[in-house]
């Protein structure tokens, strides 16, 4: 299949890079200063031209861009898919300026692995093309509202830049006890990996009551996260995200 790929941006990489392994992609940007890595990726500052040689559009723009977007495009994809990954921008202001089939989904640039956490959500019911597509980016959930997919924004879109920076701080902590950058980069990554990997079949609690012996070191590190208020810094965090989205409703 043949997808219009409009916005070519950090996110619109990720998703090129992941699609590009079994679709062909018409990727637009508005500089033509990047060169496709992949042979089945086409890069043009032409949405109108992408959007009429493609048999599904994807939007991976700025809030602030898709306005003017929509009317370039408006005449060439009527009946066409297009799936949204455009933050806070709902299916009814889309669907003011296209006659389309339009779908709300968002995920993060994990999605260039496949390994994604992708939700997505559509007033047309089921649609075995967007589930082929989206399946292909990661894990998909399919979202009760759009609220949830705002919401998204900051549990799939923004967290991994949370997490990234608590890797960060797994690395300084290395540092500074004496391993070099690079083994203290492998054991916070590997860290991560696993437990993410043991906490598909075990609580939390569970886990942790595995791990922190009576009077030991794991015990002791867990009381001074706790006299930092470190769980409340990340929720917190969490929640100052999600109240910037709704500031903008």
């Amino acid at each position: 299949m043949k997808i219009a790929l409009i916005g070519y941006g950090n996110l619109g990489k990720a998703i090129a890079k992941c699609l590009s392994r079994k679709h062909e992609i018409i990727a637009t940007k508005r500089n033509l200063d990047v060169k496709a890595k992949s042979k089945r990726i086409e890069i043009t500052n032409n949405n109108a031209y992408a959007v009429k040689n493609a048999e599904c559009v994807i939007i991976a723009v700025k809030p602030k861009d898709i306005s003017p977007v929509l009317d370039e495009i408006k005449d060439y994809v009527e009946n066409k898919l297009v799936i949204s990954f455009v933050a806070f921008v709902s299916l009814k202001e889309i669907k003011s300026k296209i006659n389309a089939r339009v779908v709300r989904a968002m995920g993060n640039i994990g999605i260039e692995l496949g390994k994604s956490f992708v939700a997505y959500y559509t007033e047309n019911g089921e649609d075995e093309k967007v589930l082929s597509l989206l399946s292909l980016m990661g894990k998909v959930y399919k979202a009760e509202n759009e609220r949830e997919i705002d919401l998204m924004t900051v549990f799939s879109g923004s967290a991994p830049a949370f997490v990234a920076r608590l890797i960060d701080a797994f690395v300084l902590a290395g540092l500074k006890h004496g391993l070099n950058a690079e083994l203290s980069k492998e054991l916070a990554l590997s860290i991560f990996n696993t437990t993410a990997e043991l906490l598909k079949c075990e609580t939390t609690e569970s886990l942790i009551k595995r791990i922190a012996t009576p009077g030991g070191t794991t015990i002791e590190g867990l009381m001074e996260m706790e006299k930092h208020r470190v769980v409340h810094g990340i929720a917190s965090s969490i929640g100052k995200a999600v109240e910037k989205i709704f500031k903008k409703e």
